[in-house]
């Protein structure tokens, strides 16, 4: 079984960051057939809630060990790292899938087909007492009205989290200060004692009102919600090997009139670099209305 990962290059966008618009309606009957990249050679939701990657295939399955408890979803996501392509597993709420139950699922691969992922899924083994089973996936399925998402912590070191008291006071500054630089919010929480640090790795359940979109990612310190930058999460992310180049890392950062900006990095078992080989070759990927 071929595991690889996946998905797209930088893009440039407006510069407001509303919540993610809801998933991208299916290509017209008429529509060329998609060419490039086929779903077994792709991680992460890359066609939800935006379409982040043009030349990937939808998967009409995925294969996932399937947890209501996060303690769980950490342990088996711990177990499987470094036994997979990276990139794999990728851990997502089913709400984000617009399946049931309501769980954390932790995704060992997408399929083309729903025999393809159940093959892939029975010959895996159990781990922390939870088997791997095929879902299947409506790209027309919208999820519910207050979805779910899980916060995973990058690759890399510890990250500072900070209360959401800290967060308020320093957008409250921010404001006050006029102050329209992209990093002015982390750089005032940095003059601030963290509140504890999380791990690569850490798995959150998350509530879609304690998203700040494409600003700051919900954990928990000691059960209290705190906040850690964006981009040290693994929400709106996906990761693809591009015609054999190096792996690279994109995520959402940023989306107004229904069109997202991208970020890249080179990818590896150590986290993010900032050389990524496809950065400088943005190209829009969804057009608004604006």
């Amino acid at each position: 079984m071929k595991w690889i990962v996946v998905v797209a290059a930088m893009l440039a966008a407006c510069t407001s960051a509303p919540p993610p618009a809801a998933p991208m309606p299916p290509p017209p009957a008429d529509a060329p057939a998609t060419t490039g990249i086929a779903p077994e050679n792709t991680a992460g939701l890359y066609w939800v809630p935006y379409v982040t990657c043009d030349d990937c295939a939808v998967p009409q399955a995925i294969a996932a060990y399937m947890t209501p408890d996060e303690h769980v979803a950490r342990a088996i996501r711990a177990a499987l790292d470094g036994k997979l392509a990276l990139g794999l597993p990728y851990v997502v709420h089913t709400d984000e899938l617009g399946v049931a139950p309501r769980a954390i699922a932790v995704v060992i691969g997408a399929f083309g087909s729903r025999d393809a992922a159940a093959r892939a899924a029975s010959a895996s083994p159990v781990v922390a007492g939870v088997q791997a089973r095929a879902i299947a996936i409506d790209p027309k399925a919208s999820p519910p009205e207050a979805p779910r998402h899980v916060t995973v912590v990058d690759r890399g070191g510890p990250v500072q989290a900070w209360s959401k008291a800290d967060v308020d006071a320093a957008k409250a500054a921010v404001d006050a200060a006029g102050d329209p630089a992209p990093d002015a919010l982390m750089r005032r929480l940095a003059t601030r004692p963290a509140t504890c640090s999380v791990l690569p790795g850490d798995v959150f359940v998350v509530e879609d009102g304690d998203v700040d979109w494409y600003e700051l990612a919900p954990v928990r310190c000691g059960g209290a919600l705190a906040y850690i930058d964006w981009t040290k999460s693994l929400l709106g992310h996906a990761v693809i090997v591009r015609d054999g180049a190096a792996q690279t890392l994109t995520q959402i950062v940023g989306a107004a009139c229904d069109t997202p900006s991208l970020k890249t990095w080179r990818y590896d078992a150590d986290g993010r670099h900032d050389d990524a080989p496809h950065a400088a070759h943005a190209a829009p990927l969804a057009k608004g209305g604006c």
